[in-house]
């Protein structure tokens, strides 16, 4: 080979490679790129494992990111699903939502489940709706695993709201909390449920919007418990905890009526002819008779409850 071919062989390769390098750089500056300041030790902590993995220290960084994302998505899925499974009859498998959201397959499910693939927000928005979650709870972490509605008006006002959504049961749930706050829990189809919380205490303490409140939704539960609406109505009691878990929206609806006691308060405590029959508050709360005698006193007093009642009564 001439000298001067083989130098400008040399020249060709060495051009090629520069032009290969500034490309990856080019690329590696393109990515975003964040500065960590790292404690003491940790960087040599990092080094061994990168080693350990036969990767790049960025590499080693990156895949533990990685990791850390995947295992909160992955609990968030698993979470969800287990409130549910707590409440079925049957088990629902991951197959079984994979089906129940068109999924021509339980392979992607069972990876996101497993915490070695990332969903996509169609997958997760399909599986949110499924499992009654709030979707950006599901995809990003963001908020609280549940909706949860605010409640501050009464009377019919409020009964015809509650049959507007068409629900198959409606649960209203008070805390066994001395303030006795009042949440509802619409159930519809599947595991399909609402959250609704109230400004009301049924208690001594009257807090809240008052007296006039307590009195107004005497009318609800009387309408709804007259059979004037087409859903299935009951009372509960539900210890403190859950109760803030519920209202929160960190406890599943369903779940939440689940672990709280049947009680008859609902359709008994607007009515003389029960609440004065009762030798004890036992069954109910302490001040139960006091407060269904003051709300009725209440319902008495104001014109507007007073004729609301009646018409109730009339049908």
């Amino acid at each position: 080979m001439p000298k001067q071919s083989h130098y400008a062989s040399i020249f060709y390769i060495a051009l090629c490679e520069y032009q290969q390098a500034m490309t990856s750089q080019t690329k590696a500056k393109d990515k975003d790129q964040f500065v960590v300041r790292l404690p003491d030790g940790m960087r040599d902590q990092i080094a061994e494992a990168a080693k350990r993995s036969n990767r790049s220290m960025n590499a080693e960084i990156v895949a533990r990111l990685e990791e850390t994302f995947l295992s909160s998505v992955s609990a968030r899925y698993k979470w969800a699903l287990a409130q549910i499974n707590d409440v079925a009859q049957a088990k629902i498998s991951v197959s079984k939502v994979a089906e129940a959201v068109s999924e021509e397959t339980a392979e992607q499910l069972e990876r996101v489940f497993g915490g070695i693939a990332y969903p996509s927000f169609d997958l997760s928005n399909r599986v949110a709706s499924y499992l009654n979650v709030r979707p950006e709870w599901l995809k990003h972490g963001e908020g609280h695993p549940f909706e949860v509605h605010q409640i501050s008006s009464y009377g019919t006002e409020l009964a015809d709201m509650l049959v507007k959504q068409d629900p198959q049961k409606v649960a209203f749930i008070r805390s066994m909390a001395r303030e006795g706050n009042v949440a509802i829990v619409t159930s519809h189809d599947g595991f399909v449920s609402k959250i609704f919380n109230t400004t009301l205490n049924l208690s001594e303490v009257v807090g809240g919007s008052g007296e006039f409140d307590q009195a107004s939704f005497s009318n609800t539960c009387r309408k709804l418990s007259l059979n004037q609406a087409p859903i299935g109505t009951s009372g509960y009691l539900l210890d403190p905890e859950n109760f803030v878990q519920l209202v929160h929206g960190d406890l599943n609806p369903l779940l939440a009526v689940k672990q709280a006691r049947s009680s008859s308060w609902f359709s008994d405590w607007w009515q003389p002819s029960s609440f004065e029959k009762q030798a004890n508050d036992h069954g109910y709360w302490p001040g139960y008779q006091e407060l269904c005698k003051r709300v009725f006193h209440t319902v008495e007093h104001f014109d507007s409850l007073r004729n609301e009642r009646d018409k109730i009564l009339s049908g």
